[in-house]
């Protein structure tokens, strides 16, 4: 058999790995085979020596050279240049396609209905998008978008397809008068807005012009908020009878896709969020006081739905097991109520207050015709807004408000706002940006007092009482029971634990004296309360106590 031709595979575990199958056969006929790591010379010749004695006249110094060449096929699999490794996104290339603005184009969602292979009626999306230079298109939704040099921008998540009769909030004829380059004034967009809150809606004579104002930039900003790191809820209070439903009426005519919140259970509610995006119209916001657990899960959803990025993490099963899951339910909502929200969820909002309509108003009369071509002209504007002014959005989201008076959690939920006034200003509206800025203001006062509850400035109160009348201050049950004497509905069930945890909340620690806890603030640390928690306590700082400003 000194001529017997043989063929050498050597298939590897793993790609790269020298660890796997080694195959020697004669045309179809395996002579031979067995898993070694082809690397090791022991492993190589063990392999020989077996199959020189199932085959003494092979030979074996050319299957030697053979398996040394596979050695150096799986070496040069393990440093394959970058351009053949696996691709990694970038995380910034990726957005919901609902509603996005990059610098290379901006675009949004239509549900369209059509006729599938079988002639059957489906429903389905059709994506609207206008390029930096000002081409625009329509497409076909894929699961990504070609742009320049080879970059695509991909998109995530997919929303499921619309039913066939779903009406697109986008007239056709708005989008063909957009496709033929129509580019509305977003000036005279606010202004129109403003006009339709003013006529069917009351408010504090004192506050309506900066309310209107903040209601139609809220409106313009549900067509940009992506752009943006936070964007603010609307907090929607009043006494009944006040207009809280009709103020809904209204934005629903206007703002992007809205998603009531009737009959939604919190999973539907985080799982349509992440779909399909949506603007959240939550109404009696009472039940988020609940301690049930659907409450519980709707609260956690809008705590942390005002940051991009925020997620609604839950356990799905699989199988028969569980594995964690991240919903995406960022975006604004406005939530409407009689009694206040939760402190943590009112810092997070601008608070609109509604007024009940004297008997001889005309509005509550009017009627909401969601028919009438105002509307739907009115939403093609916004439409066509959102894709011809994507660069211009993009620019201002970097601009910072210069007002002193905001900072932090405030300044977070207002410069969307501020940003979009700025905009609007731009464009011809002199002095809105003021407006707005003083507008806020008076909303952040008003938010702070109910980021407050009752009791704790109850206590804060009796406290700085009790302590100018002594100098070594009083312990936390002294102080319970005259909040009990005070407010006896509101303390009942407190204990002095329970008292000494909300004042060291606010930064206030007891001292021991004689074997007991006392607490007695320095007029410095009531200065910063006042300061921070817009409490007016009466304190003013006395001569020669300084500050850690000072």
């Amino acid at each position: 058999m000194d001529d017997v031709q043989v063929d050498i595979a050597f298939e590897p575990n793993k790609i790269g790995s020298t660890k796997g199958l080694l195959i020697v056969q004669q045309g179809n006929k395996v002579l031979h085979s067995d898993r070694i790591d082809i690397a090791k010379a022991k492993d190589r010749t063990a392999f020989l020596n077996k199959l020189k004695k199932l085959c003494l006249s092979i030979d074996t110094d050319t299957l030697r050279e053979s398996m040394l060449e596979e050695v150096k096929k799986a070496s040069a699999e393990k440093v394959k240049p970058d351009s053949e490794s696996p691709t990694e996104l970038d995380i910034s290339r990726i957005v919901r396609p609902s509603l996005f603005h990059v610098p290379e184009v901006s675009g949004l969602l239509i549900p369209v209905a059509r006729l599938n292979e079988e002639n059957e009626v489906e429903g389905g999306w059709m994506l609207c998008i206008q390029w930096a230079d000002g081409r625009r298109q329509y497409l076909n939704l894929g699961e990504y978008l070609e742009l320049n040099d080879d970059l695509k921008l991909w998109f995530h998540p997919i929303p499921w397809p619309p039913l066939p009769n779903t009406l697109p909030r986008w007239s056709r004829e708005g989008r063909a008068k957009w496709l033929d380059g129509y580019v509305p004034q977003i000036e005279l967009i606010f202004k129109r807005l403003c006009e339709r809150f003013a006529y069917f809606l009351e408010f504090p004579i004192d506050e309506a012009i900066g309310v209107t104002a903040t209601l139609a930039l809220w409106t313009i900003l549900t067509y940009v908020y992506p752009i943006f790191s936070a964007v603010p809820y609307l907090s929607i209070g009043g006494p009944l009878g006040s207009g809280k439903s009709r103020i809904y009426e209204v934005l629903s005519l206007v703002i992007l896709n809205p998603l009531h919140s009737s009959n939604l259970t919190a999973p539907c509610l985080f799982r349509t969020l992440h779909a399909q995006g949506g603007i959240l119209l939550l109404d009696e916001a009472e039940r988020l006081r609940d301690k049930t657990p659907d409450a519980g899960e709707i609260r956690s959803v809008l705590l942390s739905g005002y940051k991009r990025g925020a997620q609604a993490h839950r356990l799905e099963k699989v199988k028969d097991s569980f594995v964690p899951v991240a919903f995406d339910v960022y975006g604004p909502k406005a939530i409407a109520g009689i009694s206040g929200l939760p402190a943590a969820l009112a810092s997070r909002c601008v608070k609109i207050m509604m007024f009940r309509a004297g008997k001889h108003s005309p509005k509550p009369k009017r009627r909401i015709d969601p028919n009438a071509k105002i509307w739907s002209d009115l939403r093609d504007d916004l439409h066509a807004m959102a894709l011809t002014m994507g660069a211009s959005f993009i620019r201002i989201a970097a601009w910072q408000s210069p007002c002193k008076d905001l900072n932090g959690r405030d300044l977070e939920v207002w410069q969307p706002l501020l940003a979009m006034a700025k905009l609007v200003e731009e464009a011809g509206a002199t002095g809105l940006l003021e407006i707005v800025e003083k507008h806020a203001l008076r909303c952040i006062q008003s938010v702070n007092e109910d980021v407050v509850p009752e009791s704790d400035e109850i206590l804060l109160r009796l406290l700085s009482g009790k302590v100018e009348d002594s100098q070594q201050g009083i312990t936390a049950g002294e102080l319970l029971i005259a909040a009990v004497n005070d407010a006896p509905a509101v303390f009942s069930r407190y204990s002095a634990r329970g008292v000494s945890a909300i004042l060291n909340r606010y930064g206030i620690k007891s001292h021991r004296s004689g074997g007991k806890r006392y607490f007695c603030p320095t007029h410095s640390q009531w200065q910063a309360i006042e300061e921070s928690y817009e409490i007016d306590l009466g304190f003013t700082k006395p001569d020669g106590e300084t500050t850690d400003n000072d």
